[in-house]
């Protein structure tokens, strides 16, 4: 029997590719996150996003927190079974009234896992809506290939520019949340996002989990955290813990991940690829 989730959503998911929503935290508690972001982004004079993405929890005990969460654990134990590893995270903001959008895509453009079952967790800090620029999904479309073309876009959060051709938009499925939801999705799932044209910040941390027999194909040394259950196949080392906030160990572990991501990717598209 599931733990969290009933029998129905789990189907749901392997029908749809995403499901929504699941409570992980109360408004309050949601509340006090967003404050720490706040907190974080001033401290910065800058986007977290522009500095910490693909394992931006590792630098900090208080996402090392979230991303442990039990509650959110035991949705994945349903999805992805016993065995729960997190190899990364990033955040996804967008200010009030602001332009910016992520273009139709799929997780799996930018991914190298075999087998690809990916899942993310998005947790909204504060209330994402189809006005702030929620999360949208092409229900399905994680059971075909999607073809990507590269149009880059000073407004497009996917900065590479990847977007998928010939999408059905009429056929989107709004996830909207309030404070403290988690919408889960599949890496090859088509999804998006439009632009905040709402008088407040839209802001979201993406959480990516994956079952140990996952491995990473795209390069070596590949490294996640354990948080339920165990490893059987040691094909992930382990991340760096944090000791305080902005810790440099960590700091220096995700840049040196983002990097290879980023011209792994970039190798991608020089070459010609698409799917």
């Amino acid at each position: 029997m599931p733990n969290a989730l009933s029998n129905h959503q789990v189907q749901q998911f392997k029908d749809d590719g995403f499901l929504f929503p699941y409570d992980v935290y109360t408004p309050d508690e949601a509340a006090g996150l967003w404050q720490k972001f706040n907190a974080l982004e001033q401290e910065l004079g800058e986007e977290p996003q522009n500095r910490f993405r693909i394992k931006a929890q590792l630098p900090f005990p208080w996402l090392c927190d979230v991303v442990s969460n039990e509650k959110l654990l035991d949705a994945l134990e349903d999805l992805i079974g016993p065995n729960i590893l997190c190899w990364g995270a990033s955040f996804f903001t967008k200010k009030a009234n602001d332009p910016r959008f992520i273009s139709w895509h799929t997780d799996s453009f930018v991914y190298g896992f075999e087998p690809a079952e990916t899942v993310t967790a998005w947790l909204g800090f504060n209330d994402s809506t189809v006005e702030s620029g929620c999360l949208r999904y092409i229900s399905g479309s994680h059971k075909q290939t999607a073809t990507h073309e590269i149009s880059p876009h000073p407004d497009n959060l996917a900065t590479l520019g990847q977007n998928v051709i010939d999408v059905p938009e009429d056929k989107a499925v709004y996830a909207e949340l309030k404070a403290g939801q988690v919408v889960f999705h599949h890496e090859s799932v088509v999804h998006s996002s439009g632009p905040n044209n709402a008088n407040h910040p839209r802001i979201g941390f993406s959480i990516h989990y994956v079952a140990p027999h996952v491995r990473e194909t795209r390069f070596e040394g590949a490294t996640a955290m354990l948080l339920r259950g165990e490893d059987k196949y040691g094909y992930w080392g382990a991340d760096p813990m944090p000791k305080q906030e902005l810790d440099p160990d960590c700091i220096k572990a995700m840049m040196e991940t983002r990097e290879k991501f980023m011209s792994i990717t970039e190798e991608k598209i020089e070459a010609g690829g698409r799917t």
